[in-house]
């Protein structure tokens, strides 16, 4: 109570001009600092991804074409791009619990793809999805996941571990609603080299290894 009518006494010794003035001050102060918390909010709302591109990738190889091609669209679109690996489980085995090798090879070629993927300036958010067979995943991955593009890459003569068969691409093209783009076979790459290796699953076998794209 003192307090206040110290400060009470104190304005009321000052000239109402400065009075006035310091009030004028405050207010202003406080009007720019809500003016600048509001553009900062727009500016994050603004810059927030608002779609998804669905990457869907069959196997230890990957189509250089198909990463490029989500990447431009998922710059184009404004949305994060969304890497699938897909790895099939054998039947005597849990579902969630692949083969060591085949989660190995797909955490590698996903941490590949991830980085190809930040490089161009996308945002990511990468997955490895199980199934029975590669059939099988793909459908578990199209019924699972919200997207509005999906990119899968076409497998070409000998080419069978880099991009879906015609039969894939045939049944996601009847089964699959919204946008699909299926790059034809071109430049792929194996399975990329191992800088670094830790653990990330504890008791499923499954171990993340950072790697790079051996080409640009």
């Amino acid at each position: 109570m003192s307090g206040s009518i110290a400060l009470a006494q104190a304005l009321a010794a000052l000239p109402l001009g400065d009075v006035v003035l310091g009030a004028v001050a405050a207010m202003v102060g406080l009007l720019a600092g809500v003016a600048l918390a509001l553009t900062i909010k727009g500016r994050r709302r603004r810059h927030a991804p608002t779609g998804r591109v669905l990457l869907a990738l069959a196997g230890p190889e990957m189509s250089c074409a198909a990463v490029d091609a989500a990447a431009r669209i998922g710059r184009a679109d404004d949305a994060v791009v969304v890497p699938a690996v897909l790895v099939a489980t054998p039947y005597h085995l849990p579902l969630d619990r692949p083969l060591p090798e085949a989660a190995s090879e797909a955490i590698d070629v996903l941490d590949a793809v991830e980085q190809r993927l930040h490089r161009a300036g996308v945002q990511v958010d990468g997955r490895m999805v199980q199934g029975r067979t590669r059939r099988h995943a793909l459908r578990r991955l199209v019924a699972e996941e919200r997207f509005d593009r999906l990119v899968v890459p076409a497998a070409g003569a000998g080419q069978e571990g880099a991009g879906f068969s015609a039969e894939d691409v045939a049944w996601l093209l009847a089964n699959v609603s919204g946008e699909v783009l299926v790059l034809r076979p071109g430049r792929s790459l194996a399975p990329p080299a191992i800088e670094q290796r830790s653990s990330r699953f504890h008791g499923s076998g499954r171990r993340t290894r950072r790697a790079q794209l051996r080409h640009p």
